[in-house]
């Protein structure tokens, strides 16, 4: 997530087709096509090739299928090639995916303006960006903590903990107290960096610290650059029991998510390679698990109730899961066609569901996924909050009982590549508080399309 925010139309760009993953880049020789067509559309745009504009959208749209603005931009491209068919069905998928839009800012629309759908479905993608859910502010991290990136909480004494990028520190707030306090930090704990997760293992009195080398770290050096590892605490007094360091491999790491089985076995997922580490009680170092070079930039991470399976959230790709067996075995999770699983930050299991917290599309939201009893497919989508005036690219969180605790907003776009304010000062970063099981089932499967696209649809004589 280091450079997510900057503001350049360059970096908007790279990001509409996956080059930049959030924490980092994703490899260009595992997708050359992205570049090619990145640079395609780019040109044709630019020399109102709108034909050519739509076919390398197209293009880029089958390889990231839940990227927001691909599917925006090729509305645009499709009204403007005289393909209304094709401009609706876009738009009704981006609808029954819960996207929200306002068409009518948009000038290039002018000629689907004419057909009675459209102005069905700019009202109901406007409804869309209207805040829904039950939402409540559990603590405040104050703006002088810059950068709070890692959240978890121990459920023996209610204590709330809180990772920072900036100053590498591990913030601890008691029950009923004003605010956070230092509980470690790189003074105290050596080699202690940027925090990017935290995970409480209260059974055994530890807490994890997943901590690697990042240009926004107070006293980052480019030799941390790719250096990462998981530090071991006391839970109670933040002592340092262990460090566990990847080794260096000639390829940049950076353990982020991180779940632990119930024998104390830790997995961490690498945002910065297509790797998940593993590491065993006993072992001397995290090692890496399991590979997969299709993967753009992990992020999440969770084990199934019954630990046979290992979900994990790709950006760009959505969810996929990992049979833990020998050999492992991948899978790409199922999904309807009405589920966008892109920008999915945070990823949680509560029973036999997932929670996923999703800032890469407009509204950002915080879904129940209830899967199937064999866990390979989502069987029902709840929404849980979406649209809520307190977010502003809301990330990590963590389960407390029945209840998922999750940052609210971050400090990512108000500061520069070495962590400092590019607006002074940061704001405060709410730690909001949002019940799963209440979560309403609103979204609807595909027969609405078969209905809508039947009714009210796209009177034209084109023929696709």
């Amino acid at each position: 997530m280091f450079y997510r925010f900057l503001n350049s139309a360059l970096l908007a760009l790279l990001l509409t087709v996956g080059l930049w993953s959030g924490r980092g880049w994703a490899q260009l020789d595992a997708e050359p096509s992205l570049a090619v067509l990145m640079q395609r559309a780019a040109q044709a745009y630019a020399t109102e090739d709108h034909a050519g504009w739509a076919q390398a959208l197209e293009a880029l749209h089958r390889q990231r299928p839940y990227n927001h603005d691909f599917m925006r931009q090729l509305v645009i491209a499709y009204a403007l090639t005289e393909q209304t068919s094709k401009a609706f069905n876009m738009m009704l998928t981006m609808q029954q995916q819960g996207l929200a839009e306002n068409w009518d800012e948009i000038e290039s629309l002018e000629s689907l303006r004419n057909y009675p759908l459209y102005e069905y479905l700019r009202d109901l993608m406007r409804e869309a960006g209207n805040p829904f859910g039950e939402v409540r502010t559990a603590a405040i991290v104050e703006h002088k903590w810059s950068i709070p990136e890692a959240i978890a909480q121990d459920p023996a004494s209610g204590r709330l903990f809180v990772g920072t990028v900036r100053d590498g520190v591990v913030l601890v707030r008691a029950p009923g107290a004003d605010g956070f306090e230092v509980f470690a930090d790189p003074d105290q704990v050596a080699g202690l960096q940027a925090v990017f997760a935290l995970h409480v293992d209260a059974e055994r009195g530890h807490l994890w610290v997943a901590t690697g080398g990042a240009s926004q770290y107070r006293n980052y050096r480019a030799s941390d650059y790719g250096r990462t590892a998981l530090i071991q605490l006391d839970l109670e007094s933040g002592r340092k029991l262990g460090q566990y360091k990847v080794l260096p491999d000639g390829v940049p790491h950076l353990l982020g998510a991180i779940t632990q089985a119930a024998d104390g076995t830790l997995y961490a997922a690498d945002s910065l390679s297509p790797i998940v580490f593993r590491l065993v009680p006993g072992a001397e170092r995290p090692e890496p698990w399991v590979t997969q070079p299709t993967f753009t930039g992990l992020r999440g991470i969770a084990l199934s109730q019954d630990e046979r399976r290992l979900y994990v959230s790709d950006y760009e790709l959505g969810l996929y899961f990992f049979e833990l067996g020998d050999p492992v075995k991948t899978f790409r999770l199922g999904a309807p066609e009405t589920l966008n699983l892109g920008g999915i930050d945070g990823l949680y299991r509560w029973r036999n569901s997932l929670v996923v917290i999703q800032n890469g599309m407009t509204p950002e939201r915080v879904l129940r996924l209830d899967l199937s009893e064999d866990g390979s497919v989502v069987e029902q989508i709840a929404a849980i909050a979406v649209a809520q005036p307190e977010f502003d690219i809301p990330t990590w969180g963590t389960l407390v009982g029945d209840d998922l605790f999750y940052f609210g907003s971050s400090h990512w776009q108000q500061v520069d590549s070495r962590g400092r304010p590019v607006a002074p000062p940061l704001v405060d970063v709410p730690i909001l508080r949002s019940p799963v099981e209440r979560a309403e089932n609103v979204v609807v499967g595909s027969e609405m399309i078969e209905r809508i696209k039947h009714g009210d649809g796209a009177k034209d004589d084109e023929q696709d």
